[in-house]
């Protein structure tokens, strides 16, 4: 019997589940398709699996999964009760002050996650610095777990004021519930997000609540299921920092799932980043239901303190994403006389209406399957027929609405989603004061390498970069990723007193601690360990605070002034400045090596079809990826077709295959 020797990642999308095999013996790697599952996420990847028979040969499993995520977007996560200080039960309705729409009038406040009925007060109160100004009533918190159990609540969200300083009450508090009701989730804030902002803590506290006996029930019925097919390999999450972890250990912070699938793409970028020498690199991942842009930044992607889906705020670490409607299944409409397309998608089923599958409505493939941009015969390498006949019908019916012909329509999509995308790159670039004529395009993604080109025209982009397994890339990503816990602590005082000086290095040491057990109870050789901690700090006064690496302590003024002033274009080197939070990155290496893909060249037969690009009709050259040896060339116009996507060379640029089997395509030489 062969010993498990298969790495495999898989990418639960909202179209397509994406499944990369890597043979750790033969040093091979291959790529597999199946369409998602909406309704059941874990029955896709499972099929896929069962397409492959390989099951028993896993010896590393890592997925993205979406469980969260759908339970928050679709409302249908547990129903959960908050518990918080007497006083502060209007905490999440109240929200921010901030109004998103400034012209709205009637500014709308999103419903929170927790029924107003399920909101519960106790009349308890830490000061800020720790101390107890009024203990826990013992007689008032075995009330409310009576109250709980009455209205049937099964999972608990409680955030006391000035918990992430002392948790003592909410300690206490869970164990009398856990007493009394043991079968209750009880999540308390100062181990989910132990920080200040009282909104913050509560929105990511209820979240976490609201979606963990999903996440739970999901990881547990597929290691059954895993189990069942004879997979010995433990399963391990994408988590939303970048790093992986444990199925068993998620389960404690199930909200760091929620953006799983779009952070194997940004572990990706970041992997290519590094390997081809392009310290800084656009991404974007264009999928059949969204598009997400990254950013790689001098080599390392970029992360975020906080995160915002559906309205609902998430303290914890997450890869900077910018995402919109966009994808390949994205439906277009005619609407107050234009043409609009997205965030509504055709999904997997039906799907686009070229898939056959019932669709009716014309979306951005059907529009590239009409300009002659997709082989309707070479769909997933060959595995599915598209339908022309239907997509022209539903992109007829599109022109006429708006009085134009079929190809016209496609044409008018295909620039409203690449201009819808192009936005989102400039969204992403102008926070940071980025001009993107610096950085390679990255595109990937069953769709983003049709759309490649014409953004990097749009924003002055000298290089696209299309990686290999370009439509999968976010399940590679994932087994190339670490293991990561995040870890945090809040800090007070003022930078450069000895007494805060004192505190960050004993904050630091707790945290390493902390770290350090997680990477332990996951397995990771102490060699393998690593750690990066940071510091947030703001000028007095100030509400928004700045990270900034922890090189030398004490240099960590000076860091901070020079990191300000390179975010904001000044500095105030004389004011004083706060310490907020220390932050800590714990990470064990166990991703895998990036192999050069140096195959040689298969042969395949070339042929010509009529393609439009800009308007105008050209005969392309249509180039199977396979047949291109390392350094040839492929001018445009052309189409160059692989299993899982197709990458379009417009006239004037030209496609080289560079090392680790990656496309490079640059303005054609004159």
């Amino acid at each position: 019997m062969q010993t498990p020797h298969l790495r495999v990642g898989v990418d639960i999308g909202g179209t397509f589940t994406d499944i990369v095999i890597m043979d750790t013996h033969a040093n091979t790697t291959r790529t597999h398709k199946v369409l998602s599952t909406p309704l059941e996420p874990a029955k896709g990847m499972l099929k896929g699996l069962d397409d492959l028979g390989i099951a028993r040969d896993i010896e590393f499993l890592v997925h993205g999964t979406t469980a969260g995520l759908n339970a928050i977007l679709s409302r249908t996560g547990e129903r959960a009760a908050l518990v918080t200080t007497k006083g502060f039960g209007d905490v999440l309705l109240l929200g921010r002050a901030g109004n998103k729409d400034i012209w709205s009038l009637t500014p709308h406040k999103p419903a929170p996650l927790v029924e107003p009925g399920d909101i519960h007060t106790v009349d308890e109160r830490v000061r800020y610095d720790g101390t107890i100004e009024t203990p826990l009533n013992p007689v008032e918190a075995a009330t409310l777990a009576e109250r709980l159990a009455a209205d049937g609540v099964r999972s608990v969200a409680v955030c006391f004021l000035h918990s992430h300083h002392n948790p003592a009450h909410e300690l206490a508090l869970r164990n009398l519930i856990q007493q009394r009701l043991p079968d209750v989730s009880v999540v308390l804030s100062h181990e989910i997000a132990p920080e200040q902002g009282e909104f913050e803590r509560t929105s990511t506290t209820v979240a976490t609540a609201y979606v963990s006996r999903t996440v739970e029930t999901y990881l547990a019925a597929l290691v059954d299921q895993l189990g069942v097919r004879d997979c010995a390999a433990p399963l391990h999450v994408m988590r939303s920092s970048g790093g992986i972890c444990s199925a068993e250990l998620v389960a404690r912070q199930p909200i760091q799932t929620i953006l799983s699938g779009p952070a194997g793409g940004v572990v990706a970028a970041e992997t290519i980043s590094r390997t081809l020498s392009r310290p800084n690199i656009i991404a974007i991942d264009m999928g059949g239901t969204s598009s997400d842009v990254s950013l790689v930044i001098d080599g390392r992607m970029t992360l975020s303190a906080e995160g915002e889906i559906a309205d609902n705020v998430m303290k914890m670490p997450v890869v900077e994403l910018h995402t919109i409607g966009a994808g390949g299944g994205s439906i277009a409409r005619a609407e107050a006389g234009g043409l609009r397309v997205g965030p509504l998608s055709a999904g997997a089923n039906p799907g686009p209406a070229c898939y056959g599958l019932g669709g009716t409505r014309p979306t951005v493939t059907d529009a590239q399957l009409l300009l002659g941009r997709i082989d309707p015969d070479w769909f997933l390498g060959g595995r599915m027929r598209l339908d022309v006949e239907a997509a022209g019908e539903a992109m007829g019916k599109l022109g006429h609405e708006l009085g134009i012909g079929v190809e016209a329509a496609a044409a008018g999509v295909l620039a409203v989603a690449n201009g819808m995308m192009a936005n989102a790159i400039r969204t992403l670039t102008m926070r940071r004061g980025i001009d993107p004529r610096d950085f390679s395009l990255l595109a990937f993604g069953g769709a983003g390498p049709l759309h490649g080109v014409a953004l990097a025209e749009e924003l002055g982009i000298a290089e696209v970069i299309v990686p290999f397994s370009t439509g999968v890339l976010s399940a590679w990503g994932m087994l190339h990723a670490d293991i990561r816990h995040d870890v945090s602590a809040p800090l007070a005082g003022l930078a450069g007193d000895a007494a805060a000086q004192e505190l960050i290095e004993r904050t630091n040491a707790d945290l390493r601690a902390q770290g350090e057990r997680l990477l332990q109870q996951e397995g990771v050789a102490a060699t393998a360990c690593g750690y990066a901690a940071t510091v947030d700090m703001r000028y007095a006064g100030q509400t928004h605070a700045v990270t900034v690496p922890v090189r030398d302590p004490a240099a960590l003024l000076q860091d901070f002034h020079e990191t300000y002033h390179q975010r904001f274009g000044h500095a105030m080197p004389g004011a004083p400045v706060e310490l907020v939070q220390m932050r800590l990155a714990a990470t064990g290496r166990i991703g895998a090596e990036f192999l050069d893909r140096d195959a040689p060249a298969e042969v395949h037969e070339e042929a010509t079809r009529m393609v439009t690009i800009d308007g105008q009709r050209h005969e392309a050259r249509i180039v199977h990826r396979e047949s291109i040896g390392r350094r040839d060339a492929v001018v445009g116009p052309a189409i160059i077709l692989e299993a899982g996507s197709t990458t379009l060379v417009p006239p004037g640029w030209s496609a080289r295959q560079e090392q680790f089997g990656t496309l490079i395509i640059r303005k054609a030489r004159a």
